[in-house]
């Protein structure tokens, strides 16, 4: 016991120190920044029209903020643009969290490759937007967003833990043949290809420029792989609390961020499931998609208020899902992605019409703290399981 204690406190005090020197750099940053006028590169991520000017929000590797423009603007939603701004009177904070600069000089790039060839497949741009979305962590028009949040499957066309999951899958299986062709017997085939997929995993994250919801995905991933061998249980709360932890340390501004929020406590929620409920595939492919969707009612809809009958098939959408997406990828690769285009939007349709509510603030945090005592509660026939032991 004393030896953990003290390996923790040297954990703790790594984080700390690497917390410290991640801030350090970026007030170093910061400085630089508000110096002088800025001139970079950054991607519109949401640009919605206010009276007689367009409101643009704005993204790089280092910082995201909001700026305002009177030029006639068309759509330029998810296009990399090149700015200057103005940042006087900005404070730390607000640099390393988001923020509002005046700018000047706009100047729009060219589209990605990448993008052009999803594009090409649909006729319906709205659609390439959801795929553009779904492998490259676009930004999805306001309206498809609206639907997508009244259908209860936002979660789904936003890069998160389940699709780096199937990602996962997929190299695994491709892998696996060549892998038993050109490497010796020996080698521990686990390790050599957990390796390899993280690798690939890491640049597909920089690629996508870390969403925060992905990259809590690749952190669990990554601990997950390292404890695989010592850990009994891998729906570890404390092995979720360890990630939430490395997410934080490496990337501060995570502390605000809904999306970091959400995928947190979307994993928190299945291992709370698996907590109480034997793991098996009826539970695990059936069962968990509509505990998931009772359970995080009341947290999407502190944030996002929409909702029609039809969300009520969302559980059996995402368990379709799981198939969708990988044949989806298949298709684009081969450039056939508009096949169930059709489908796609008459399902999309159905999210026209919504009500809205949200849920009060006070249940909200009651409600997280019900969590909190489910999670921490212990087992009664734990105790006997020791002894099975």
């Amino acid at each position: 016991m004393k030896h953990q204690k003290i390996i923790w406190l040297w954990i703790a005090l790594l984080f700390s120190g690497v917390l410290v020197g991640n801030l350090t750099y970026k007030y170093y940053q910061y400085k630089n920044f508000i110096s002088h006028t800025q001139f970079i590169s950054a991607k519109i991520i949401n640009q919605y029209k206010k009276k007689n000017y367009w409101v643009l929000k704005i993204k790089n590797n280092d910082i995201t903020f909001y700026t305002t423009t009177k030029d006639d603007l068309k759509d330029i939603l998810n296009r990399e643009i090149e700015i200057k701004l103005i940042t006087k009177k900005l404070t730390f904070w607000k640099y390393i969290t988001t923020f509002y600069a005046p700018s000047y000089s706009l100047g729009i790039l060219e589209k990605k490759d990448y993008n052009n060839f999803i594009e090409k497949q649909h006729k319906n741009k709205k659609i390439s937007n959801i795929f553009e979305a779904l492998f490259f962590g676009d930004s999805l028009y306001y309206d498809t967003r609206q639907k997508l949040s009244s259908l209860g499957i936002s979660h789904l066309f936003a890069l998160s833990g389940l699709h780096l999951a199937i990602i996962s899958g997929i190299l695994y299986l491709l892998l696996t043949p060549i892998y038993r062709l050109i490497i010796p017997p020996y080698r521990n085939k686990n390790i050599d290809l957990g390796i390899f997929i993280l690798t690939i995993l890491f640049i597909y994250l920089y690629f996508v420029n870390f969403p925060p919801s992905l990259v809590r995905s690749f952190i669990m991933e990554i601990l997950v792989f390292i404890f695989a061998f010592y850990l009994r249980d891998i729906f570890s709360f404390k092995l979720l609390a360890l990630a939430v932890i490395v997410g934080i340390v490496l990337f501060p501004n995570f502390l605000v961020s809904i999306g970091f929020f959400l995928s947190v406590m979307g994993v928190f929620l299945i291992f709370l499931f698996f907590k109480y409920v034997k793991l098996n595939y009826i539970n695990g492919l059936i069962i968990l998609p509509i505990y998931l969707y009772i359970t995080m009612l009341p947290i999407s809809h502190y944030f996002f208020g929409n909702f029609n009958y039809y969300q009520l098939m969302s559980p059996f959408v995402s368990i379709i899902f799981n198939i969708f997406y990988p044949i989806e990828i298949f298709l684009h690769l081969i450039g056939e992605g508009g096949v169930f285009d059709k489908v796609i939007e008459s399902y999309l349709n159905l999210g026209d019409k919504y009500i809205t509510f949200y849920t009060p603030s006070f249940l909200f945090y009651v409600y997280l703290i019900i969590l909190v005592y489910l999670a921490s509660k212990p087992l009664y026939n734990q105790n006997h399981y020791k002894q099975l032991e």
